[in-house]
């Protein structure tokens, strides 16, 4: 994964919950980020599209459970230029 797209991808979350970007880490999750609650996973889900205008096939989007594993889901979205 790239290391700009990573940090991209935790800057969105920051941005997203309002929170310090030194908060977020690739295992940042809702257990550890009480923040993190399921309308806020949608709202981050929402913001990664926008920022990187792609689409995330929903039911990754929907189980990934920390920011490592969104960003490789960013990741393998953009490969297959969708």
């Amino acid at each position: 994964m790239s290391a700009e797209r990573f940090e991209t991808v935790c800057a969105v979350v920051a941005e997203t919950l309002d929170v310090d970007r030194a908060e977020i880490d690739a295992d940042t999750c809702s257990a550890t980020l009480p923040l993190w609650d399921s309308l806020a996973h949608l709202m981050i889900i929402n913001a990664v599209e926008k920022r990187f205008d792609i689409v995330l096939p929903r039911r990754d989007a929907y189980t990934v459970r920390n920011v490592g594993e969104l960003a490789g889901l960013v990741d393998r979205q953009l490969a297959t230029g969708a």
